[in-house]
């Protein structure tokens, strides 16, 4: 196998440029890039969002990029293992740990959506009637039945055997594959939803920004949703860039990562708010836009069974692309600090994700009464990862890079194997991770804590 990371020591690696770059755009285009950017960009008024977010991706989501991958390929190794190398000696190595927590925990209930994505593409296939007459009733019922519990089940043993591949014959093999179907599917999708009558209205509801209808809420919705769509703050672009060749373009790495990430999340508006003005919908629908206002959307639309289930597979391969990203997060951290082998870590943690993942996939129905702090057992487990953890990773990271590593030193790595060396990337960085991305992220946690009123 190719070697990486420092010393080599026979670790597996990215075989391509190219393979590295659909796998981190494949981790970073889940569900949150189709189904959560949607429906707060809905929420928060369109266009406006989409400029100020655009902004928060390019002055904060991608230092902190660029510190996760250099961080990642100096050391060759996974999240804690990274930080303890870099920093023998500190407390530093508890950034990794708090990332990896923050890895597990999602895995612990992100099978359940991807269950679900999988789910309704049957469903639009051999269900459609039920589907289309009530669509809230729909998915009421198939989140609180049997078939919530079976479709994670097949998501999660798809993920697994991925895994068991490795890196370049597993993970990269995967993601050159599934990442152009996934762009073919909402090429289609986009143009059936901006050929229907009235598609404009909403296409100008996307790019005609209207800062009236953006308040401060919306602007730190726009700031946490960058950090959180490019996959950072819980290891996975650490353990990527671990698998990197010294002679990779870093630089290159990140701006296509970046841009095919925010490229997609843009097309995947275009694929649904043409068809929300369209069919007179309300684009403010919130979380229900995908599994609920799509759905009789698209009953309205000749052959709409057809271009439901496309939706729905385009969720799912974004879900699994990034479902690979996450457990391979604890799995790098198993095999590099309890030098266990690939297949006993994976059946460690797929018996962890059924055991602790159980109670997600019946939040909805047998475990619905059954709350801490007040929060069904599901939307704790989001709002612990996603509003806590996350951000504290982040947090942490830039801290390290200032404290630590070294902005220096990370920007020498990150330019090593660069062909363009005196980038206005390269020239942002320093300044940019040092104090632009620790207001950021305490901005966005004490937004995602409620600390911080808005209102």
């Amino acid at each position: 196998m190719s070697q990486g990371g420092i010393d080599g020591g026979g670790r597996d690696a990215f075989a391509s440029q190219f393979g590295l770059t659909m796998a981190a755009v494949g981790s970073a285009v889940g569900l949150g890039n189709i189904w959560r950017f949607s429906y707060i960009l809905g929420i928060n008024g369109g266009g406006a969002f989409l400029v100020i977010y655009i902004l928060c991706v390019l002055l904060v989501g991608l230092p902190i990029l660029i510190s996760e991958l250099s961080i990642g390929r100096h050391s060759g190794l996974s999240a804690v293992s990274a930080f303890r190398k870099l920093a023998p000696g500190t407390a530093w190595w508890l950034t990794g740990a708090v990332g990896v927590l923050a890895a597990t925990v999602i895995a612990f209930y992100y099978p359940v959506v991807a269950g679900w994505s999988l789910g309704y593409v049957f469903e639009s296939l051999f269900n459609w009637g039920a589907v289309a007459g009530d669509t809230g009733a729909a998915f009421d019922a198939f989140t609180s039945g049997w078939k919530s519990f079976l479709f994670a089940g097949i998501a999660l043993c798809v993920t697994a055997v991925i895994l068991l591949g490795g890196i370049s014959a597993g993970i990269e093999k995967w993601s050159k594959l599934l990442m152009p179907l996934l762009g073919g599917i909402l090429i289609i999708l986009v143009l059936r939803s901006v050929t229907l009558p009235n598609a404009m209205a909403g296409v100008r509801f996307l790019f005609e920004p209207d800062f009236s209808s953006l308040g401060v809420g919306g602007v730190l919705d726009a700031l946490g949703h960058s950090f959180y769509s490019l996959s950072l703050g819980m290891g996975i672009m650490i353990t990527y860039a671990s698998y990197m060749k010294k002679n990779a373009d870093l630089v290159q790495a990140a701006v296509s990562i970046l841009a095919l990430d925010t490229g997609i999340a843009v097309l995947a508006g275009l694929a649904i708010f043409p068809a929300v003005f369209a069919l007179g919908l309300d684009p403010g629908q919130g979380a229900g836009l995908a599994f609920v206002t799509l759905p009789g959307a698209f009953a309205q639309m000749p052959a709409g069974w057809l271009f439901s289930a496309l939706f729905f597979l385009l969720l799912f391969i974004a879900a699994l692309t990034s479902m690979m990203s996450i457990l391979q997060v604890p799995l790098a951290f198993l095999e590099d600090e309890l030098h266990l082998p690939k297949k006993k870590g994976i059946w460690i943690i797929c018996a962890a994700v059924v055991f602790f993942g159980t109670p997600s996939a019946l939040a909805f129905g047998p475990l619905r009464d059954f709350t801490i702090l007040g929060l069904d057992y599901f939307t704790f487990l989001d709002r612990l990862a996603n509003n806590i953890l996350l951000p504290v990773t982040g947090l942490l990271g830039a801290l390290f890079i200032f404290f630590g590593f070294g902005a220096s030193a990370s920007k020498r790595e990150f330019l090593l194997g660069a062909k363009n060396q005196h980038s206005f990337i390269a020239r942002l960085y320093p300044a940019a991770i040092k104090f632009i991305v620790p207001v950021a992220i305490v901005l966005i946690l004490l937004n995602a804590t409620g600390l911080l009123r808005t209102a």
